[in-house]
């Protein structure tokens, strides 16, 4: 189920929820979760596929840095039906939230794995060059979820904690923990802070992960949307 936290304190509650196709808000963001349908062939393919040279320490390792690094796994034909699946529920996903798409272009800009090892994770970041992001898990079962924390940009704030409130909801969880399930596709706004838990089985855990940006189409202006590509200037 998706776990929920109040921020610096002990006190958490668990929710179940099926991994079907949803669109949860929290701190004033969209969480989309669901699951690939046909995920078990998909993933023996991607699984014949990766060669991930793991790291040691803490850290995950992640093929998209170091002298290896790889993170076009979405125009690999190796992974094309992967990447069609994930594609047709990024669109899902775009058209729940009410994007008019006879706007916009969709792209994956980038994609990487991650392996984790036994005792290894991510720690917490955002992605600063695309519009959403997402984790396809290939093999992933209880091996550490990802978690979503509300990211406080004002100076002065009152911790979220049973000290100071005397109940919590939707509008004030500070933290929220998706579960890793293989064939489960997580998409959110890629500026959410997000890290994982560490993997505390033997067995490491494999997900895919992707950046997507929204350009406007050829001929749509936009004062506020990044114009389509075809019409910009390269300087250098």
């Amino acid at each position: 189920g998706i776990h929920l936290s109040y921020g610096v304190t002990d006190q958490s509650i668990d929710r179940k929820v099926e991994m079907t196709k949803s669109i949860k808000m929290w701190f004033g963001n969209p969480i989309y979760s669901t699951q690939i349908e046909n995920h078990e062939e998909l993933n023996k393919s991607v699984l014949e596929n990766l060669n991930i040279n793991p790291t040691e320490g803490a850290f995950a390792k992640t093929t998209d840095v170091g002298e290896d690094g790889k993170d076009n796994l979405h125009t690999d034909v190796k992974y094309q039906k992967l990447f069609d699946a994930i594609g047709n529920k990024i669109k899902e996903f775009l058209v729940d939230h009410h994007y008019d798409l006879t706007k916009f272009d969709v792209n994956i800009t980038k994609a990487w794995a991650t392996f984790s090892k036994k005792d290894q994770y991510i720690k917490s970041h955002k992605h600063t060059a695309s519009h959403y992001s997402l984790v396809y898990y290939v093999k992933a079962e209880d091996q550490g979820g990802i978690y979503f924390d509300a990211d406080k940009k004002q100076s002065m704030y009152v911790p979220v904690n049973s000290n100071y409130f005397t109940n919590h909801s939707e509008i004030n969880y500070a933290s929220v923990k998706y579960p890793s399930v293989s064939g489960g596709l997580i998409i959110f706004p890629s500026h959410m802070l997000h890290y994982t838990e560490s993997n505390q089985k033997d067995e490491p855990r494999i997900s895919i992960s992707a950046d997507v940006l929204l350009t406007m189409k050829k001929g749509i202006k936009s004062e506020h949307c990044l114009p389509c590509p075809e019409t910009w200037s390269k300087i250098c």
